[in-house]
């Protein structure tokens, strides 16, 4: 190629470039890239799927630690006037109690206050025990009370299930309903499938961190953490349906010389700074409300937080790199 051709094919590319916005444009000017993605499928697959598999094991062997939105029960906030009062007074109290069948839950803060979380008992249980906590312990003043009816909890539970079930099955169709005039090569159920995946991969995650903390710091799972995990689909399904969209559109300009695996690479390429701009706004003010916001939000804004860091990795890392993955295994049997 001459020098002249050369010249012409810069400003072009120049002109193109400056007239298209910047989170269209690819990593670099020519066809190679810093990192390619798609390649190195088997790298991002195996370390996820060893994070999925650990998740799995943590929730499978210490459990999930459900909150009182979903077990029912009672929970007071209370602080006692007289010094003295320990942990270990308030847990013998209520182990002696013979109407209590579960373990008494006790967070105790610095100013003589406790977080007391007792299971689903009768308004004339709990008054009584309430007169005889202040009888035998110590007088103090009710900051807060509240009662989730056990039944209330089972039924929190079912719905909680039920809505993060519906939203997946409604997500999987809706995705294969918008990519129906891809190629039958390919299959549009098949977008729809990678985009459930990357959703399992990010809920699956977040609950296996969410466990640790659980064990290590007795974190309730309660229905804010519920919303958040909705949250997180919702973004994360955004930013999938974003590359998958470009995928379809490259389908279309794919050149004779271009393999499915080129297509998908070179739309990942193209969506990667949108997806990480988008996300490192989204994350800014949510590690605002993480490190300053009132300590009653902190491990719903945690929540939400790491599924979207989770979400934009398997949009990125995952989706479309399954696709390559599922096609590939497709042609292999045929």
């Amino acid at each position: 190629m001459g020098k002249n051709q050369l010249e012409k094919k810069f400003e072009k590319e120049k002109k193109r470039l400056n007239n298209s916005s910047i989170f269209d444009t690819p990593y670099l000017l020519i066809d190679t890239y810093i990192m390619n993605i798609t390649k190195l499928r088997t790298l991002w697959f195996t370390f996820s799927g060893s994070l999925v598999l650990m998740s799995l094991v943590l929730v499978g062997m210490l459990g999930l630690n459900l909150g009182l939105d979903f077990t029912g029960g009672a929970r007071w906030d209370i602080t006692f006037s007289e010094e003295g009062v320990t942990r270990d007074k308030l847990e013998n109290f209520f182990k002696a109690r013979p109407e209590l069948k579960k373990e008494v839950m006790i967070q105790a803060s610095d100013d003589n206050t406790y977080l007391i979380t007792i299971e689903d008992l009768t308004d004339t249980q709990i008054q009584a025990i309430a007169k005889d906590v202040k009888a035998k312990i110590g007088d103090f003043t009710e900051k807060s009370y509240r009662k989730v009816d056990s039944n209330i909890g089972q039924s929190f539970k079912y719905k909680a299930l039920w809505a993060i079930a519906i939203a997946l099955i409604g997500m999987i169709c809706f995705v294969a309903f918008a990519f129906r005039k891809v190629p039958a090569a390919i299959n549009p159920w098949r977008f729809g499938g990678v985009a459930i995946i990357a959703l399992i991969h990010d809920i699956v995650i977040v609950l296996g961190i969410f466990t640790v903390l659980s064990f290590v710091y007795g974190t309730e799972l309660d229905l804010s953490f519920v919303t958040a995990l909705l949250a997180t689909l919702g973004f994360s399904i955004n930013d999938t349906i974003v590359i998958l969209d470009r995928v379809r559109e490259n389908i279309r300009l794919q050149k004779a010389h271009e393999t499915f695996e080129d297509t998908v690479e070179k739309s990942i390429q193209q969506t990667l700074r949108r997806s990480l701009f988008t996300s490192v706004s989204t994350l800014l003010p949510l590690i605002g409300l993480l490190f300053w916001g009132a300590s009653s939000i902190f491990y719903f804004m945690l929540a939400l937080t790491l599924g979207i860091m989770v979400g934009t990795y398997s949009s990125i890392f995952i989706a479309a790199p399954a696709l390559v993955a599922w096609k590939n295994w497709s042609d292999s049997r045929d």
